[in-house]
């Protein structure tokens, strides 16, 4: 089965943001003893995302 891309455009805060928030997020669900393996990777790809310049 193909899988879809998504594409989304963050500017700089928007991008700290995410991260800031997936890893509470991450932290919260460490202290409740769950899984975090989904996260992990989300926060991954977030992290080593590229940056582009987009023409207005």
């Amino acid at each position: 089965m193909k899988r879809d891309k998504r594409y989304l455009y963050l500017d700089d805060f928007e991008h700290r943001l995410a991260i800031v928030g997936m890893n509470h997020f991450r932290n919260d669900l460490n202290r409740n003893g769950k899984p975090t393996e989904d996260i992990d990777a989300l926060l991954l790809k977030l992290l080593k995302a590229t940056t582009r310049r987009i023409k207005r």
